[in-house]
């Protein structure tokens, strides 16, 4: 039913991306709503930016500014609202915005200035206006009342006139904000004010002295503004992704993010060092992360391989890891071609998984992550970065840097070193080119410290710091659908973590893992970060 509107989302990696909830969003108004520019172009406004913002969160069901025109007064859009495909869209809005008012006022301006001189014309324009302001935002509320309605206040599009006639000006610009703010809130909607905020910086912000519209920029600081004010109507939605045991997570994150795969990644689900690097191969495949122990393929996950139709797939680890035996021959006797990515160590195994990833993607990137090799926290905290990037991931010993490891970095032009310096010490970083250091005080605030400068999202994945399994596995899913990635203690939020989802307005949590993995208050403690 909503084939007429302009449909933003781009079409899902996996039908099984969460979508819920799905909101209409409607922009009403003139040229601001429309997208008008400083060169009098077509192009994006601030609804494409909200629309953007609602999609980047997957909250954007559907979005329409086709009734947005320029030029439009407060009359046009009054009787705008009474045309059946108005009527149809605004019943299944969620979020209205408008932007009208002010082209009551320049019209009269640009055809006879002089008569905003007249009170009795000023007066009369300003009755007509709060009586459409009225009955617009009544109509809305008739026709839906539960969508909610954001209403822009204008700025000052005058900021280059002579100081006598922008002094007129913006004194009537304030006259007709303070009526659309009398209005909007007397009608329990919410009022959007402008003004201030593009005041500044002009030329930023109004590019062109001589056309009324916003650039780019100034468009965006308006999103802004509606922003701050519709994001604390958004709900928060917490998912948990979670099977019986840590192999069972793995088949559960495999079904929630794989319709079917012709490669699968397996890794040893007991310890940690062999897949550590596993993460940025696997996305760079598009193939989940299965687990299943060192001599046995379980069965579970054979019937995985098989709902995955998977042709190939790729072992991390020697025989040591995954028996060759009860493995590799297995799938091989199942009818899969597996193929070993494998070193004598957890170094070369890594080096080796970032050879095969050059192999796959035809070239190799520059930038190398190098965590400790020894503890897996600070590998995992980076592994949803490294995998969305395409980064290789390398490992090292605290006070050494084994000469694999060396020989591989060598080629690098930057290493983006993850942990303080009791993981990687500062003797061993020198050997390495150009390096940048992301650490806390512990895993968690090193993770906090990755997720803030190396990969913020309004959406994240959350896993238990104290495993890595949920971790690993999740890391690929977190880069499939853009959302970065903490790692949490079991009980409680870490009070760093608290305060980067606040600052990152995280809308969206996905825990993996059960209940022994991540407490079931958690999905208490997470909906603090909203009404």
């Amino acid at each position: 039913m909503w084939s007429f509107l302009f449909p933003l989302v781009a079409a899902a990696t996996t039908e099984k991306q969460p979508m819920s909830p799905p909101l209409s969003y409607v922009a009403l108004g003139d040229s601001l709503a429309a997208g008008i520019q400083s060169d009098s172009s077509q192009g994006l406004g601030y609804s494409d930016y909200l629309a953007q913002k609602l999609e980047s969160i997957d909250y954007l069901g559907a979005f329409t500014k086709s009734f947005a025109v320029p030029g439009y007064t407060s009359n046009d859009v009054r009787e705008g609202l009474k045309q059946p495909q108005q009527v149809q869209a605004i019943a299944e809005a969620d979020i209205v915005t408008i932007s009208v008012g002010a082209n009551d006022f320049l019209k009269v301006w640009k055809e006879n200035p002089e008569h905003l001189q007249d009170p009795n014309v000023t007066s009369a324009l300003f009755a007509k206006l709060g009586e459409n302001y009225t009955n617009i935002v009544k109509t809305i509320h008739k026709i839906n009342p539960s969508s909610k309605v954001y209403i822009m206040g204008y700025y000052n599009a005058f900021y280059a006139y002579p100081e006598a006639e922008q002094q007129n000006l913006v004194a009537l610009m304030h006259k007709i904000n303070q009526l659309i703010e009398s209005v909007t809130r007397a009608e329990g909607q919410t009022f959007v004010p402008t003004f201030s905020l593009i005041e500044k910086n002009y030329p930023v912000y109004l590019p062109n002295p001589e056309n009324i519209h916003p650039g780019s920029e100034g468009y965006k600081v308006i999103t802004s503004a509606f922003w701050e004010a519709m994001k604390e109507e958004l709900p928060v939605t917490i998912k948990r992704i979670a099977g019986k045991d840590r192999y069972e997570t793995a088949i559960a994150i495999s079904q929630e993010g794989w319709e079917a795969s012709d490669i699968v990644v397996l890794a040893r689900g007991d310890t940690f060092p062999d897949a550590l690097a596993g993460a940025p191969l696997a996305h760079l495949l598009d193939a989940p992360i299965l687990l299943t122990k060192p001599n046995e393929l379980l069965e579970s996950v054979s019937t995985e391989l098989h709902r995955l139709n998977a042709k190939k797939v790729y072992v991390l680890g020697g025989p040591g890891a995954l028996a060759e035996e009860h493995i590799f021959k297995e799938l091989e006797r199942l009818g899969y071609t597996p193929i070993r990515v494998a070193g004598k160590d957890r170094y070369e195994t890594a080096v080796r998984i970032a050879e095969k990833m050059e192999a796959e993607a035809l070239g190799s990137s520059k930038t190398a992550i190098v965590a400790n090799g020894s503890k897996y926290p600070d590998a995992l905290s980076a592994a949803s970065y490294a995998a969305e990037t395409g980064t290789a991931i390398y490992l090292t010993k605290a006070e050494s840097v084994p000469e694999i490891t060396k020989t591989a970095l060598a080629e690098m032009n930057r290493t983006l070193l993850i942990g303080g310096p009791t993981a990687i010490s500062e003797k061993a970083a020198q050997t390495m080119p150009n390096t940048t250091r992301y650490a806390g005080v512990d895993r968690y605030q090193t993770s906090v410290t990755v997720t803030r400068e190396l990969n913020p999202s309004s959406k994240v994945f959350l896993a238990t710091g104290e495993t890595f399994a949920d971790a690993l596995t999740g890391s690929v899913l977190a880069a499939k659908w853009d959302y970065s990635f903490l790692l949490v203690p079991p009980h409680h939020l870490h009070d760093s973590i608290e305060t980067v989802a606040e600052e990152m307005d995280v809308f969206r949590f996905t825990i993996l893992g059960g209940e022994g993995a991540i407490n079931p208050a958690y999905e208490k403690q997470l909906t603090k970060f909203r009404p």
